[in-house]
C-alpha cells in the first residue's frame, strides 16, 4: 500500500470515527447509555485503526488492537499503558452492551467512558495531523 492509500484509507477510517462519535453522543443525550457505549468503541476503534494503518497494520479482530497498539506505538510514547486499558475496556463495554442481554450500562459509566476515550481520540488525530497522515484539500 502506498502512503497516498493509507492517507486515504485513514480518512476513511476517520469519517467512520467521527460518525461514531456523532451517534455516540446523540445516543447518549437520549440516555441510551448501552447504545452510546457501542458506538463510542466504534469510534476509538476505527481512530486507533487509523493509527495503525499509518504502520500498514490492519487489526482483523477487535481483541488484537491493543496488542497491536502497544507493539507499535508504546514505545514512541504516543499511547501510554493507561491508554492501552482504556482500548480494552471500551472493548469490554461494547461486548457488554451488545450481548449481555442483563447489563444496562449507566449514566455514571458512559459520561466516564466518554470522559477517558475522547481524549485518547483527540491526541491521535492530532498525531495523524502532525505527521501528513490527513488528507488536505487540494
Amino acid at each position: 500500500m502506498t502512503d497516498d492509500e493509507k492517507r486515504e484509507a485513514v480518512a476513511l477510517e476517520l469519517r467512520h470515527a467521527s460518525a461514531a462519535l456523532a451517534a455516540a453522543r446523540l445516543l447518549c443525550g437520549a440516555a441510551l447509555h448501552n447504545d452510546a457505549l457501542s458506538r463510542l468503541y466504534y469510534a476509538l476503534f476505527h481512530t486507533m485503526t487509523a493509527l495503525l494503518l499509518t504502520e500498514g497494520v490492519e487489526p482483523r479482530r477487535h481483541r488484537s488492537m491493543p496488542g497491536l497498539l502497544g507493539t507499535k506505538f508504546a514505545a514512541s510514547g504516543l499511547l501510554t499503558a493507561a491508554d492501552i486499558a482504556v482500548v480494552s475496556r471500551a472493548a469490554t463495554y461494547r461486548d457488554l452492551a451488545d450481548y449481555e442481554r442483563t447489563w444496562e450500562a449507566t449514566s455514571e459509566v458512559t459520561d466516564a467512558a466518554f470522559a477517558e476515550i475522547e481524549p485518547i481520540m483527540v491526541r491521535v488525530r492530532a498525531y495523524l495531523d502532525t505527521n501528513g497522515w490527513l488528507l488536505t484539500a487540494a
